[in-house]
């Protein structure tokens, strides 16, 4: 009888790629970028990423999940550059800084538009989303943290909350407002 050859079964190895979650996530945001919210799915963020879709499922079990990882990273970017301001010049005013936000707010209209539309869309995620609510609240607290150094906690707030409007209506106009238009409502706010 002749012998059969068994033939051997492969072994799989693992494939080693320790910042595979991290950028996961980070395609999670290009993804975003792209094609919204309601675009974001595990396939999407799989073939941004260069894995295969069954790494997006066992780092992020959910959209829900994507969608936080990707609010995290962009929190956090906005919390850094944010942290950044008073410690490059604690000298400056707070009408200096109000003349650097409407500088901000004119890049988030143009040259930064990509990340700063990602930003709004996780950001308004978070009405329906009551789970991204805190990391969304991070964004806000960043800001008033900043304009703090300079002028009281109310004005702090207001300044915020003006730039936050300023940035929504910037972002859903053909036209934006101007740097000194952006400038004299900032100031208003001013005690």
């Amino acid at each position: 009888m002749a012998e059969v050859a068994q033939s051997a079964k492969p072994v799989r190895r693992r494939r080693f790629d320790p910042n595979r979650r991290e950028r996961i996530a980070h395609a999670a945001i290009q993804v975003i970028g792209e094609r919204g919210v309601e675009g974001l799915t595990h396939r999407a963020v799989a073939e941004a990423a260069d894995v295969p879709i069954a790494g997006t499922t066992y780092h992020y079990k959910d959209k829900e999940d994507l969608l936080t990882a990707a609010l995290e990273i962009c929190v956090a970017d906005y919390a850094a550059l944010m942290a950044a301001i008073p410690r490059t010049d604690p000298a400056k005013t707070i009408e200096q800084i109000i003349d650097q936000t409407a500088d901000a707010l004119i890049g988030c209209f143009t040259t930064e538009r990509t990340i700063t539309t990602v930003q709004l869309e996780l950001y308004v995620a978070a009405i329906r989303r009551p789970a991204l609510r805190p990391i969304a609240d991070r964004f806000t607290e960043a800001t008033r943290t900043m304009y703090a150094h300079y002028t009281d906690p109310d004005t702090a707030a207001l300044l915020t909350d003006t730039a936050q409007g300023i940035t929504l209506r910037g972002m859903a106009t053909d036209i934006p407002p101007t740097g000194e238009q952006i400038r004299n409502l900032l100031i208003r706010c001013l005690p």
